[in-house]
């Protein structure tokens, strides 16, 4: 794709992935959290046997149910899955797009229902494909929007202290509903907190120290950062994050519903830089 060529009105085809992970209603909950972990994926389409998508069960949904399994109870553990199937605990009527549905289309059906895949179905709504916001942070890449991220990033950020308890991290992943919380010494960003390290952790008690589990690998980019050099290093170091910071200190965080923003208009690609 040409340097400079902004191409938000491409079908969706040209940028879906067709190799698809699926599961069934039926498969339980601790073998979906297992596909995700070996995938690297964040959620999945539940599919019948006519490969009729039905729904999307994603980390957020196992967070959750994990969450409300294990309680509040102080010295109990901090997520536990339960006995459940896809079917039960599945965000139902997913959000689907056909093929030669403009990007633009995709990334304002994310940012309206804040989510970060579409299924892309044939006319027999038949699934053929899944479209992300991952796409579209390459989308914007090869775009190469000359503005600062700070135009786009999200904030403020939701963060927890080094020291506090894991049980306190998953239940403010949970109630926020936030992929991943920033980890603070002070008022340094020193990693994060995943749905990742969430579910890694479950059976563990509440009161382990985040200091045990969470993620130091961290991207810090300066908030004047241009957004299609940050959008390049989401996709080059297959991260789903990064935080922008201004004097060492985290002023906001950056997801790929972020730059869904960018491609869905809400955001003035033509402006002059500042």
């Amino acid at each position: 794709m040409a340097p400079g060529m902004v191409p938000f009105d491409s079908p969706v085809s040209d940028f879906m992935t067709r190799e698809l992970e699926v599961v069934h209603a039926e498969a339980t909950l601790a073998e979906v959290a297992r596909r995700l972990d070996e995938r690297r994926i964040s959620g999945v389409p539940v599919v019948d046997a006519w490969n009729t998508p039905l729904g999307v069960i994603s980390r957020s949904d196992l967070v959750h149910s994990g969450r409300l399994r294990a309680g509040n109870h102080r010295g109990g553990v901090a997520l536990r899955l339960p006995e459940l199937l896809a079917g039960d605990v599945m965000t139902k009527q997913p959000v689907c797009i056909a093929p030669h549905a403009p990007l633009v289309e995709a990334a304002k059906l994310m940012r309206q229902h804040h989510i970060h895949r579409l299924c892309v179905v044939d006319d027999a709504g038949r699934l053929i494909g899944i479209i992300t916001t991952q796409d579209l942070t390459a989308v914007v890449r090869d775009a190469r929007v000359d503005r600062p991220v700070s135009e786009i990033m999200t904030t403020p950020i939701v963060s927890v202290r080094a020291e506090q308890p894991i049980g306190v991290a998953i239940e403010r992943l949970d109630k926020a509903q936030v992929t991943a919380l920033v980890v603070v010494d002070g008022d340094l960003p020193v990693g994060v907190f995943t749905q990742i390290e969430a579910l890694a952790s479950r059976d563990l008690p509440r009161a382990t120290p985040i200091d045990d589990l969470f993620e130091p690998a961290i991207i810090c980019l300066p908030s004047d950062t241009r957004i299609h050099r940050a959008a390049a290093q989401v996709a080059r170091l297959d991260v789903r994050r990064i935080v922008a910071c201004r004097d060492r200190e985290a002023i906001g965080i950056v997801s790929g519903l972020d730059f869904a923003r960018v491609v869905a208009g809400e955001f003035d690609a033509a402006a002059p830089a500042a």
